[in-house]
């Protein structure tokens, strides 16, 4: 009797304690291994539920998954909100026939979203509302203004927002000018509860609409605690962006800053941002025109790490217009500084970004670079010489014999460098073949993309002395069998090589013809990683 109580108690495993797996649960970002986790147990149901619907992310070019989100915010609807979708007939009729065929909710689903992704919802909407609950269901929705405009679109969506404004408490607001909210009132009266904690917003005012930049008006006496902020503004509307600047104004911590647009008026938005000077840490600038004045900003936020300025080739060539006047530009930031962590350059002007890396490349650790010049190497040599990772783009560098890049590359202790190119002439062969006796012997890890050629990369692999241990290639090219026989070929003969990591779907990462990085979730999907140790075992 006693051996077998004891085989019980040794069989038994220890449970964590609801609230750690809670904690764990909230770090778990696959949405597959959530909904797996479902169905476990209805506590662990209970817990997983609010994470899922905090951001919803349904697959949009799905019907269903787009059918699903919207149907479910329904089911939750009041009398209120079914009045606003409903014509008074409908909803004298809907107690005896149960016009809404749709099931009871088994949680209030609204009440747990966190992030209000508008222009998300609005698609959403858009790919469903025709076959939302039964086939009477969508017919039955009345039009906003059936007069001038019979699309029911716009009457879910008020109801929607009504919903969301009654039930949830939100830290994420996202709204776009493409359509516009159904009103200011309803995000702003009563109790402001669902907007009083947001601290991430993101505002793309790029058409008129009146209603959202009349909420902008009202979010600085509701919005002081937003940390993350994100502005697109190509409205030419001197008023519209002093709002904006008021809102930063408002703020008591704000900490991250995206700022996009070509809006001529975008300078009250710029000088606002001196209000934020003890908090700011991350700073982005994408299609600024006004780069030399923001340095004079900027150089006021003695704890900004991390600034990105990235401007198109048009922005380009009217920064480059700017240097006739430098002198007098740069006499604003004469003196100024700030210890950044990673700076972006991106289409800037030479003698810009030799200023910011004066500025504020003491500490500098990664550096993201494109145009690159003698006067932008000798001062990065100077200035930045604790860079340890290094992105280089050197599609605009055909014809260079790449002196520059070998300078700069040689003249920092790397561990880490990027080499992209979209030119099909291959310019990365060139510069690995002139990199083979300059590379940093620091260096542990590389990564080519897009235009690349294997047997530049067998000899530099070959010949080359830094002792690296991590390969990545991302290869604007389909990998077939002889592709990756050739790539393991040359990778085992390099025995400092521990790590090649190939990514196996070259479409995952282009985006009309263009490589883009942001879309993380795929392109880690599509990586394949080689042990080349347990390979070189097995041979």
């Amino acid at each position: 009797m006693s051996s077998r109580k004891s085989k019980s108690k040794k069989s038994e495993s220890p449970s964590l304690p609801i609230e750690t797996i809670e904690e764990i649960f909230k770090y778990i970002t696959n949405q597959s291994t959530l909904y797996s986790c479902l169905f476990v147990n209805r506590l662990w149901c209970r817990k997983i539920v609010p994470i899922l619907w905090a951001r919803p992310s349904p697959l949009l070019y799905k019907e269903r998954s787009a059918k699903s989100l919207i149907e479910s915010y329904v089911s939750c609807f009041d009398h209120e909100e079914r009045a606003i979708l409903f014509a008074d007939d409908e909803l004298t009729s809907m107690v005896d026939d149960d016009l809404l065929h749709l099931p009871s909710p088994l949680f209030e689903y609204a009440a747990f979203l966190k992030e209000l992704n508008y222009p998300m919802l609005r698609m959403a909407v858009r790919r469903c509302y025709r076959k939302l609950g039964n086939e009477e269901f969508s017919k039955k929705i009345k039009p906003s203004k059936p007069a001038l405009n019979p699309n029911r679109q716009n009457t879910v969506m008020k109801a929607l927002c009504r919903l969301f404004m009654r039930s949830a408490t939100l830290d994420c607001v996202v709204l776009d000018s493409e359509e516009d909210i159904p009103s200011v009132a309803m995000f702003t009266r009563g109790q402001l509860a669902p907007l009083v904690n947001v601290t991430k917003l993101v505002l793309q005012i790029t058409n008129n609409a009146p209603n959202i930049l009349g909420l902008i008006r009202k979010l600085p006496a509701i919005c002081t605690g937003i940390k993350n902020l994100t502005i697109e503004f190509s409205v030419d509307n001197p008023n519209e962006a002093e709002s904006l600047a008021t809102i930063i104004y408002a703020q008591q911590n704000l900490m991250n800053v995206e700022l996009k647009g070509t809006s001529p008026k975008i300078v009250p938005i710029m000088e606002a941002l001196g209000s934020q000077s003890r908090t700011l840490t991350s700073v982005k600038f994408e299609k600024i025109d006004y780069q030399w004045a923001s340095l004079e900003v900027l150089g006021r936020c003695t704890n900004l790490r991390n600034v990105d300025f990235v401007s198109d080739d048009l922005n380009s060539r009217v920064n480059e217009e700017y240097t006739v006047d430098q002198p007098k530009q740069q006499s604003g930031v004469n003196g100024a500084a700030f210890t950044l962590r990673s700076l972006k350059l991106q289409n800037q002007a030479p003698s810009f970004s030799a200023a910011v890396v004066k500025m504020g490349g003491s500490s500098l650790k990664k550096l993201t670079l494109d145009k690159i010049s003698t006067e932008i190497v000798q001062t990065i040599l100077r200035s930045a010489t604790r860079i340890t990772h290094l992105y280089l783009d050197i599609t605009s560098s055909q014809n260079l014999n790449f002196e520059n890049h070998c300078s700069l590359i040689g003249g920092l202790k790397l561990t880490f460098l990027r080499l992209t190119s979209s030119n099909s002439s291959k310019e990365i062969d060139t510069l690995l073949t002139l990199l083979i006796n300059k590379m940093p012997t620091t260096l542990r890890s590389l990564e080519l993309e897009q235009e690349f050629s294997l047997p530049p990369l067998g000899a530099f692999l070959e010949k080359c002395d830094a002792p690296l241990k991590e390969l990545t290639l991302f290869p604007n090219t389909a990998i077939d069998t002889e592709y990756l026989t050739t790539v393991m070929n040359y990778t085992k003969e390099k025995k400092s090589l521990k790590i090649l990591n190939l990514n196996l779907s070259w479409e995952s990462g282009l985006v009309n013809g263009r490589f883009t990085r942001k879309m993380t979730d795929e392109l880690q999907q599509c990586i394949f990683t080689v042990h080349l140790d347990k390979l070189r075992n097995i041979d």
